[in-house]
């Protein structure tokens, strides 16, 4: 089959391979301006809005760490359910409660993909709040990070892919897409680290839709590519200081909008239509951000709710106020965290858990779990919009 000639707009080119040609990318930056009009000025402007929404609420939240711990998990959730893992936010919560009683606890390959896209999301995002530059080896490094335990037998992991792939298109009448071959990866991945650290050639919200486009359409990885340049995203997001913690969770955005998001890329390689898919991307982070903030002013009023309905110091009035700290815990945790007796912690899990705020996990007799349902029911509400 002979290869498609693209429109001189497509930001690369087709060549010949068997039996479907590799799609070549442009190096950063692109050779072709892209026209920024009035609707994206528009959409920047909003976008960068609800960021400053979500960046400027967390010194007035009390409960801070538990917050971006709890978007880092959904985050780390909805990552790998887009690669086909299924897993809940009740499991993550529970493994970090098992952990802290018992460090021989079994974990499925999916809950495994769960726990290592948070770790590597909150090491990528420390380093960058450290003052560390987004670089390949940052990017190697969590890569293996992402795919500890979890690779499949033969895969080259923290490092750049040394074979061929293709990704099924989702339509059954359209052949696969085809990344560019291997050794052409190592040249391409360097100039999109130069372009990201010289600061790009637009908006920071274009040029994270150009450098996400980008890091997707090379391909680098044999696998862990969608995982590693979401990741990315809120990498750069802090990079540029639109975030100093991890208050925004982009893939459910992706997850939601699966078909759309592969389409506005190819249309991009094929045709050239940066000004589709940046709005794509851009609204994204937009509808991620509101819901962000959302989310955290919900969890605001539920805190001043249980400070007005439990005002005293009793251990389940203090365990009522206690849970944006702990929404997932063990009558062992309770005895810890308030020094009581271990006949007190659950006297006060009873009562709360009468009250309707806490409800028991694991159906069992004897190391029973807790969680604070009001807190989980916002954390994993589906999105108003």
């Amino acid at each position: 089959m002979p290869t498609r000639e693209l429109p001189e707009e497509a930001p690369g080119h087709y060549r010949e391979s068997h039996p479907h040609p590799y799609y070549i990318p442009e190096k950063l930056p692109l050779s072709t301006r892209i026209d920024v009009d009035d609707e994206l000025t528009e959409l920047i402007a909003d976008a960068s809005f609800q960021l400053g929404r979500i960046d400027g609420i967390s010194p007035t939240v009390d409960f801070s760490p538990v917050l971006y711990t709890s978007l880092v998990r959904l985050e780390a959730v909805e990552t790998a359910e887009i690669e086909g893992a299924d897993v809940d936010m009740d499991e993550v919560y529970a493994h970090h409660t098992q952990t802290g009683q018992d460090e021989n606890v079994d974990v499925s390959r999916d809950l495994q993909e769960v726990l290592n896209a948070e770790r590597a999301l909150q090491r990528g995002f420390d380093a960058i709040k450290q003052g560390e530059l987004i670089t390949l080896d940052l990017l190697q490094s969590l890569h293996e990070l992402l795919l500890e335990n979890v690779r499949n037998e033969g895969e080259v992991v923290g490092e750049w892919r040394t074979i061929d792939v293709h990704l099924p298109s989702p339509y059954a009448s359209q052949p696969p897409f085809v990344p560019p071959p291997h050794q052409s990866v190592p040249e391409l991945m360097d100039s999109l680290e130069t372009y990201i650290q010289m600061g790009g050639q637009y908006h920071p919200l274009i040029d994270l839709a150009i450098t996400h486009y980008q890091f997707e359409t090379v391909h680098p990885c044999e696998d862990g590519n969608g995982r590693l340049g979401r990741i990315l995203i809120v990498l750069q997001l802090c990079a540029v200081g639109y975030l100093s913690e991890p208050y925004l969770y982009p893939s459910a955005y992706f997850n939601r909008n699966k078909q759309e998001y592969v389409e506005k890329m190819r249309a991009v390689s094929e045709t050239g239509d940066w000004h589709d898919w940046i709005t794509f991307f851009i609204e994204g982070i937009e509808e991620q951000a509101r819901d962000s903030y959302k989310r955290t002013q919900r969890l605001m009023e539920l805190r001043r709710d249980y400070e007005q309905r439990y005002p005293h110091q009793k251990t389940s009035h203090r365990l009522a106020r206690g849970v944006f700290d702990m929404p997932y815990f063990t009558a062992n945790d309770v005895q810890d965290e308030f020094d009581v007796s271990r006949q007190t912690a659950y006297n006060a899990i009873e009562e709360l858990i009468s009250d309707g705020v806490l409800v028991e996990t694991t159906g069992k007799q004897r190391n029973q779990e807790y969680k604070a349902i009001d807190i989980f029911d916002i954390l994993e509400r589906r999105p108003d919009h």
